[in-house]
């Protein structure tokens, strides 16, 4: 990537951000219940997945037709939903699998080995495969999507990733760096959106938070077909991404548990639990505690991030690594809700 892309897109970003704030295109709108954790300013902005999506658009190349597709079809899916247009969660979720049906399909994506007989013996059947795969996109897109109501936490939590590839890809000659331009894009792209992000002026969105996850979840399993020949643990992919997966998985289960409308938004997901009782506690002053809450959930990932990238072949570790930031995860939320819960 040269300078001249570098200007490039930090100019498409500010053209949309200030074009946006003047028209008021997605501006003091009305925020979904998992996002209102976000309006610590009066009127954040969401552009994240119009800025995307037009660096997408003009800076991938041709070869990835089907990919840049589908992310202009994802983000129109969230944008619906940011304009309140398509309200349902129901009808969003049913498009969203029509379209990852589709794009899974035609472009031949499979996660094929989880390094266990028995279970790749299952996946070899198309239909399981294509369900699985299916299946592990959407977690990751809603999942990620419930992190956007804090201030540069999804934006943060993805640019982790993308620099732990950075430094697989870099420091391992035998690794096939597959669509390196654009991720180099996409980390350049999140870089200058992080910026605002963090102070509370611009959101994803959940056209945004779909079109990342989308392509993140996309990016990686290309990367370990690519790299099939060298010895690089599918379970890099689910250690990195384990954090807004389970985030979702979690909320489901709770729902269930609870007897709850599984497609109803609320404030009970463990970055808002966080924020609470942070506030709860007054540790921090109102006007920091939305990017502060972001900072130490980001923080606490970080390790993860690390070992994973240090381990990338290492299955064992990995898993292991999932298991306990599985079991942290729930000694932290319940914790968390059994105080506020004290304190209400």
């Amino acid at each position: 990537m040269n300078i001249i892309s570098l200007f490039l897109i930090l100019t498409i970003f500010l053209f949309t951000y200030y074009l946006l704030k003047k028209i008021n295109f997605l501006d003091e709108i009305k925020y979904s219940t998992h996002k209102k954790f976000g309006e610590t300013n009066k009127s954040p902005i969401i552009i994240g997945g119009i800025f995307l999506t037009i660096v997408v658009l003009f800076f991938f190349s041709n070869n990835l037709i089907n990919l840049k597709i589908v992310l202009l079809l994802i983000f129109l899916l969230g944008l619906l939903s940011d304009k309140n247009i398509l309200p349902s969660p129901k009808i969003r979720i049913v498009i969203q699998l029509i379209i990852l049906f589709v794009f899974v399909l035609f472009s031949d994506l499979k996660i094929d080995n989880l390094e266990n007989d028995y279970l790749n013996n299952i996946l070899k059947n198309n239909s399981v495969n294509l369900f699985f795969t299916i299946f592990c996109f959407a977690v990751l897109i809603n999942g990620s999507n419930f992190l956007d109501g804090l201030n540069g936490l999804l934006s943060g939590y993805y640019l982790m990733i993308i620099l732990s590839i950075f430094y697989i890809c870099y420091n391992n000659n035998d690794i096939i760096f597959v669509h390196k331009d654009e991720l180099k894009i996409i980390f350049v792209s999140l870089l200058f959106f992080y910026f605002f992000n963090i102070f509370g002026k611009v959101y994803l969105g959940d056209g945004g938070s779909y079109l990342i996850a989308t392509f993140i979840g996309f990016y990686l399993i290309e990367f370990i077909l690519s790299n099939s020949y060298t010895h690089i643990s599918p379970y890099y992919i689910a250690s990195i991404l384990w954090y807004p997966a389970f985030e979702n998985l979690f909320s489901l289960s709770r729902r269930i548990s609870k007897k709850k409308n599984v497609s109803s938004p609320d404030n009970e997901h463990l970055h808002q639990m966080i924020f609470l009782f942070i506030k709860s506690k007054s540790l921090i002053n109102g006007k920091y505690l939305n990017t502060v809450s972001s900072f130490i959930i980001l923080v606490a990932n970080l390790p993860t991030v690390i070992f994973s990238t240090k381990m990338y072949f290492n299955s064992q570790i990995l898993v292991s690594i999932i298991i306990t930031n599985m079991f942290f995860y729930l000694l932290i939320y319940f914790f968390i809700s059994k105080n506020l819960k004290i304190r209400k």
